[in-house]
């Protein structure tokens, strides 16, 4: 595939209507390969933690107890929805105080994603970036591990690429201007 036509045709793909399986060979190869970002002086501020299908009930029950607090219904519905994945990645970075340093990791777990994601599309993969605002919640982050210097930049939902999602045309007509 060439790379103009996996950034213009990527997609992010929304409906988890079906149970879907991808091979661990396939995200364990986009991940590495996702690694070679621009990640703005070799600083690689990211991990990556791995739900495989056959956790992911389990995390998604964790995380319904978190986003969705006395609503049972919404719960439920949560919980089937992502047992449908292939699997979930969550996206872990530093958490660095200092401006510069913060900035430079969100640029760089920015250029991750977004390898990954191109990555992922490349290998028939695909995937949505998810950032829930539940992601900040300190329960959430300690029942994952999370230390303090870090925090969650958000999930990545693997699925397949079955349901055709349309292009969606780009409103950059005034993306360069001149100085």
């Amino acid at each position: 595939m060439e790379l103009k036509q996996a950034i213009i045709n990527r997609r992010s793909y929304k409906k988890y209507d079906h149970d879907t399986t991808v091979s661990d060979t396939v995200i364990e190869e986009a991940v590495a390969l996702a690694a070679y970002a621009p990640n703005h002086g070799m600083r690689e501020p990211w991990r990556v933690i791995w739900i495989k299908k056959d956790r992911l009930a389990e995390f998604a029950a964790l995380f319904a107890d978190f986003a969705f607090k006395n609503e049972p219904e919404k719960k439920a519905k949560h919980i089937d929805t992502l047992t449908k994945l292939s699997g979930l990645l969550v996206i872990v970075g530093n958490y660095d105080r200092r401006q510069k340093q913060f900035l430079e990791d969100v640029l760089a777990v920015g250029a991750f994603l977004q390898t990954l994601s191109l990555v992922l599309h490349e290998a028939g993969v695909g995937s949505c970036i998810k950032t829930p605002g539940v992601i900040t919640a300190p329960g959430l982050n300690g029942s994952l591990d999370i230390a303090a210097d870090e925090m969650i930049y958000g999930f990545v939902y693997l699925t397949d690429t079955a349901d055709e999602v349309p292009l969606k045309e780009r409103n950059n007509s005034r993306l360069l201007t001149e100085w």
